[in-house]
């Protein structure tokens, strides 16, 4: 094949990705919105989680020479999860990580247990950063942040389907970030003890 023609099946491959992306996304919405989606939990280990979706996508963080690096944590005890669905939350902050994140930077995902009975995981890169005035905006749907790489600018459902995932596990999701230096992602999830717990006091809540 000649250059050019590299270059045109590039941009079909890129474009094909981008759009598998923006429906895989609206499908995932279609489910949560009609109340469809359930978990299935069993203990999890959230670090052994996070080595198995960094594996499936280094070969595209490569592509631009971007590392990743799963801190090892000690002692991290199992989560109450679903595997699939937090899978499916390290993919997407993960994935956009390496969307964001301009050739040649770094991803590092490390986890800590919180006093209050949560794994605590952080997924952090070194990519462009967002606008504080858009970070409140980046968990609704069809959330309208312009994005300072627009060939990333996707279906804007992927923050939102991963809150509510996070959500539906009992955790919470939050973001630090600063323009031009990077941006990192928070979200808990209960370790196992904790689980009965936080049952009774939302069946409390609700009494």
């Amino acid at each position: 094949m000649s250059e050019q023609q590299l270059t045109y099946l590039s941009r079909i491959g890129h474009n094909l990705n981008r759009l598998t992306r923006i429906i895989n996304q609206l499908l995932d919405w279609s489910r949560l919105d009609s109340r469809k989606d359930v978990l299935h939990l069993t203990p999890v280990c959230v670090e052994t989680t996070a080595l198995l979706v960094a594996d499936s996508l280094r070969t595209v963080a490569a592509e631009k020479s971007i590392a990743i690096e799963i801190v090892h944590a000690d002692e991290l005890p199992a989560v109450q999860g679903d595997q699939d669905k937090l899978e499916q939350i390290l993919w997407n902050l993960i994935g956009n990580a390496i969307k964001f994140t301009p050739p040649g930077g770094r991803i590092t995902v490390d986890f800590q247990t919180t006093p209050e009975g949560f794994v605590q995981t952080s997924v952090a890169d070194t990519g462009c950063g967002i606008d504080p005035g858009h970070v409140e905006k980046l968990f609704q749907e069809f959330s309208k942040v312009p994005s300072a790489l627009p060939t990333a600018q996707g279906a804007q459902l992927g923050l939102f389907i991963t809150k509510s995932l996070v959500t539906m596990h009992q955790g919470t999701i939050w973001v630090e970030s600063t323009p031009g230096a990077g941006t990192r992602f928070y979200f808990t999830v209960p370790v196992c003890s904790q689980v009965d717990r936080l049952k009774a006091e939302g069946a409390k809540a609700e009494g």
